[in-house]
Order: C-alpha cells, then structure tokens, then sequence
C-alpha cells in the first residue's frame, strides 16, 4: 500500500499558448498527479497566481483556443544526495483546462485577484491521435509512410522492418461511422497484430516503433531504506491452446499450437482462408507468441524519492545490503514499467509560496517493475479499427476506348492466383481483387468488362469485389417486351447480342453479331426462323488492329507484384535474422547474468562462511580470555590470603 511522505519538490512549470511562454514559479503548484506508462503519461497540475490583472497575459491567453504545450520537470531536492537523479520530465499537450478566480481588492487603483488554474494534459500521442479519424486508401506504400504522414508535430522512431515493407495497398477505415475507433486505436491495433512494440520516452519526448524492448540503459541498484513496500503480482496462467484453421475447400489445414499449462479441450480457435502458405504460417508463429505468459512483476512502493531514476524505461536492480537474501527478486535486472506520483502543497493558500522554486509537499509514489529479460509488450486498452468498409469502384481495364467492353486479368505467377483490377475514384487508386466467379457457378466465365460500376470491400490490406451497380449501355431492354438480354464483346460494332423477349405476348429469340459492317441475324418466333447475313459496304471491314495495353498492364502489374514480393522476402529475412540474432544476445546476457548471480551466491556464501568462522574464533577468544580473567581473579585472591 502507497503511503504519503514529505518531501522537498523542486517543480518547474511552463506552458506555451499561441507561441507564448510563461513559466510558472513552483511555489504556485499546488497539486500534481502523474501516470506514466511505457507508452505514455496522463497528468494533471493545478497552480495559483498571485494579484493578476483582469487582463494578465497569461489570462487572456488560457482563455483562447490555442493549443496549449505544457513542459513539467519534477525533482526533490535532497542534500543527502550527491548526484541525484534526473528530474521527471512530462512534455505534452492540454487535454481540459479550468480557471477559478478569487478577488483580492484594488492595488494602485487597479482591481487585483488570485487565479486557480488546472490542467489536464497527455502525451501528444494520445492527446492528437485519439481525434484522429481518417478514412484513405493507398496504394504501393508500406505503413512507415502512413505514419510519416500523420505523425504531425510527433518524433517516432520507427527500428521495424515489417513499417518498411511495401505493401500492394492500405486502407485506414477511422471515420465518423466508427465512433471511438482513432488512429491512436490503430497503432494499437497494428502493434499488437503484429507483434510489435510501442513505446515511449518521456524524457526524450520520443515514440518508438519496433520489433522488440530496447535492451540499452545503466542498471542502478534501487535503495532497500527509500522503499516502503513491495509486492509481487503473479500474471494470470492460460488455460487453453490454440488452433489455427485455414478453411479451403482444397486442402484445409488445422494446425495446433500448445503450450505447458493448457487443459486438454480448452482451445482459442482462429480462422482464416488463404491459400498462400507463407501467410498461414505468419498467422501461426503470431499465434505461438501470444501463448507466452508473462513474467512476475513488482509493485514497489516509496517513502521517499528514490536516489535513481524510476522513469519508464529505466533499469534497476533490488541489490545492497538491506535487501533481505531471500527476498524475491534480489539481484536480478528490473525495468521501470509505469510510474505513479501524486503531490499535494503542505501549503496549499493561494497566499503561500508564491514566489518560491521548492516547497513542501505530500507525496505518493509507487512505480511497477518487470523483469529486464520481458519480452512481451505492455499495451493500453483500444478499440478493433471496423473493417471492411464499401465504396463504389470502376472495373480497371486499359486498351481501347472508354466504352469498350474489355478486361484484364492479372496472374500472379508466384502464387498462381488471378486477380481483377478496381479503380477507387474517391482517391484515384488501383487495387487489386481475387478473380472469382462471384455469384456465378463455375462454369460461367463472365468477367467484369471495363469501366463497369462495381461495389468494392475494402479491408487494411486486401479488397474484395461484392457485387456490380449497373448495366452497360446498350443492354438493357424495353419494359414493354419483359425482355432478357446478353451482350457479348467490345462495343457497338464488334459484338453479339443474345436477346429474349415477348412480341404480342409470344416469346422470341434472336442472335445478332455485329463486325463492322457485316451482321449475322437468327431469329425464332411463333411458327418462323429467321436467318440473315448481311454486309454494308458503306461500312466497310474493321481496320485489323491489336491493343497490348492489357498484356503491356498486366505485366506491369506482374513486375510490381514480383519486386514487392521480393522486397517482402528480403524484409521478412532480415527481421527473422535480427530476431535471431537478439534472441541469442538475451540468451547469452541471460546466461551471463546468471553465472554473475550463481557467482554473487557463491562469493556471499564464502563470506558468510568466513564470517561465521571468525565469529568462532572471536567467541572462543572471548571465552579464553574470560577463562584468563577467571584465573587471574583467582590467583589474585590467593595472593590476598597470603597477605
């Protein structure tokens, strides 16, 4: 349990409004309450002001719109301390703000008053993102660039090779429809689906993206007599395994996933359909990570400010010789999980301290350890961003005009799928869709002609195409004949046209080709066939021509497909690599750090032993020379008698 203690603070307070500075004496803050994470802080801090103007500057600013940047560095001034620590930067922006106002009277003819300000404030991060609501499509881009282009005024560091993987496309679906999904959310979200890291630097003011913790950092040994309490938490064990399904009519697959404390039929089942297999086993091993439970953690509590830093981030270690021997987790490297401080002014008039830069306060502090060796991520809670969305597209086929009825067919060699291609007009962007039958049974081959309105299902990083919008012109029939109609090829004059309907309530049918000039006719009706071949001469023979724009795009497509591909591999290997790599690294820090331990056990134990060993001697000396006493007492008596 956090307990309060008194403590000697030295706060400085600035805040920029509008482009303006103003630093606030630390005297003037009265209460100051911190929650920082390692992937960022909420904090509030209230201050008064001493005989303002009613139009002080700082006043009139506060009243505005303006963003509002806050800047507080929190440090305890201890003359016990030779170096002390860092002081506790938060850098961030006002969330909500609040002004009370009491009247002091008139000084030199001029009305006069106190001012209570407070503040609420957040990393930017959170403050600018969770408002954050866009709704893109892009297309070739990797998501190093998506957050490049919305990261406003933020610094992130993005050491992920998976952010810098060109994807075929990425859509952000964070709109007014979704309510409470932000681009904050969908970092999350991103982070999480992928395995990944996100974190946060308070003192730098400084995001990071990766692929696993920062491993750098001193380690301090955490002193026993400034900490009041601690407590271990225990992760909650899981239960079950996992399976991962890929439904394919061909070849499904259901593969399992265990781990050691998992009750036999107790599953977390996760589905898919995809035939690549790279990607079946890319959801597996993500699968595999999230079985892993997480290590002890440490509650620790503060009577008094700690004498090394204990922002997130920080490395300590339970080491010294007030820690008991047995204590858990002694000796062992900790990192700083989240930081929880609370200050309240032991004078608190709006008439104390005005113009003081250290006062007195009322402290709880209490931080929440994990072991350095942690690999998994610690994220806040957020919503699943709302996918698919649905927007209209226009089939995507190049070659003739723009009424021509042509398509294209993009075959991806390396996985032997085949895809159509949809042109989004709201964003101007080309994405690809499986080629499919649709709601057509497999021996239909209709595929979708040019320019045709289509309704398209767009996912983060795949669209699927749902169903088509319109006829094209020319195949619509007359309500009056509640006639049917096919239409086969390019345009008006190269095609063939299937027709059934009703003429005096009698049903015919006819086929009608079309080549320029030249037309075919059969028509059947009520007790006739009709068959004709004409042709105009006035049209004359199409011009003989051959269009490679379809054959020119899809290979363009094939090329683009086959170099992302490529840069994927190359990307997904040097991360398997790296990971590899510091997999080992930890193992081998984890190997030394314990021979250092077994070794630290086993120096302790021989100087516990030499210890008990000289305080043999010192007990068997102190009992001969009580024994020598003795005697000399005696022999000194003896003497006595003699006398």
């Amino acid at each position: 349990m956090t307990t309060a203690f008194h403590e000697e603070l030295k706060l400085e307070l600035t805040l920029t409004i509008g482009g303006k500075s103003f630093s606030i004496p630390g005297g003037q803050v009265k209460h100051v309450s911190a929650r920082l994470a390692n992937h960022g802080f909420t904090a509030s801090v209230s201050f008064w002001t001493a005989l303002e103007k009613k139009d002080a500057p700082l006043f009139t600013a506060f009243q505005k719109p303006d963003l509002v940047q806050v800047r507080l560095a929190v440090s305890a001034v201890d003359p016990e301390l030779g170096s002390p620590p860092a002081p506790i930067v938060l850098q961030g922006l006002a969330r909500s703000r609040r002004l009370v106002a009491e009247t002091h009277g008139g000084l030199k003819g001029t009305e006069r008053v106190f001012r209570n300000y407070t503040l609420e404030f957040a990393d930017a991060a959170q403050v600018l993102w969770r408002q954050h609501r866009p709704v893109e499509l892009h297309t070739d881009i990797s998501m190093a660039e998506i957050i490049d282009a919305h990261k406003a005024s933020l610094q992130i560091n993005q050491d992920w090779a998976v952010l810098r993987q060109k994807m075929p496309m990425l859509c952000l679906a964070l709109g007014a429809d979704a309510p409470g999904v932000s681009f904050y959310d969908f970092i999350l979200w991103y982070v999480d689906a992928n395995n990944g890291i996100w974190g946060y630097d308070n003192q730098k003011n400084e995001y990071l993206l990766a692929d696993s913790k920062p491993s750098s950092g001193t380690v301090a040994p955490l002193d026993r007599l400034r900490v009041a309490d601690v407590r271990a938490q225990l992760p909650p064990t899981i239960r079950h395994g996992t399976r991962v399904l890929n439904a394919l009519a061909n070849g499904p697959t259901t593969t399992p996933i265990e781990q050691k404390q998992a009750i036999a039929g107790v599953s977390h089942d996760v589905m898919l359909r995809t035939p690549i297999t790279a990607q079946a086993e890319q959801r597996q091993k993500l699968e595999k990570t999230r079985l892993q439970v997480r290590q002890r953690q440490l509650q620790v509590s503060f009577n008094r400010f700690p004498s090394v830093d204990v922002f997130p981030g920080a490395q300590l270690r339970l080491e010294g010789p007030h820690w008991p021997s047995s204590f858990t987790g002694r000796d062992e490297d900790h990192r700083v999980l989240e930081l929880n401080l609370e200050a309240h002014a032991e004078r608190d008039s709006q008439h104390d301290e005005q113009q003081n830069t250290v006062a007195s306060y009322q402290v709880l502090l209490s931080a929440r350890l994990e072991p350095s060796s942690e690999p998994l991520a610690t994220l806040p809670p957020y919503r699943t961003p709302r996918y698919p969305i649905h927007v209209e597209g226009l089939v995507h086929s190049p070659g003739g005009e723009a009424p021509d009825r042509r398509y294209l067919i993009v075959d991806d060699e390396k996985t032997s799928l085949s895809y159509f291609r949809m042109t989004v007009p709201l964003w101007n962007q080309t994405v690809s869709v499986p080629a499919e039958p649709i709601h057509f049974p497999g021996h239909f081959f209709f595929p979708p002609y040019k320019n045709t309105r289509v309704l398209v299902e767009l996912h983060f990083d795949r669209a699927d195409l749902i169903r088509f919008l319109d006829w094209k012109e020319g195949v619509r029939t007359p309500q009056d004949g509640q006639g049917d109609q096919i239409l086969l090829g390019w345009n008006k004059t190269s095609q063939t046209a299937f027709t059934h309907d009703f003429q005096e309530d009698n049903p015919v049918w006819r086929m009608h080709r079309t080549s320029g000039g030249d037309t075919q006719i059969i028509r059947m009706g009520e007790g006739h066939l009709f068959i004709q071949v004409k042709e105009t001469p006035a049209g004359g023979p199409p011009t003989p021509t051959y269009d490679v724009s379809p054959q020119v795009q899809a290979a363009k497509a094939d090329l683009s497909a086959s170099v992302g591909g490529a840069i994927g591999e190359t990307s997904a290997a040097y991360q398997g690599a790296m990971t590899a790599v510091r997999a080992k690294m930890k193992s081998a820090q984890a190997e030394v750090k314990g021979a250092l331990g077994g070794a630290r056990a086993e120096v302790g134990a021989k100087v516990a032993e030499a210890k008990s060993g000289m305080q043999g001697a010192m007990s068997r000396l102190s009992e001969g020379v009580g024994k020598l006493s003795g005697t000399a007492e005696s022999a000194k008596a003896a003497l006595q008698k003699l006398k």
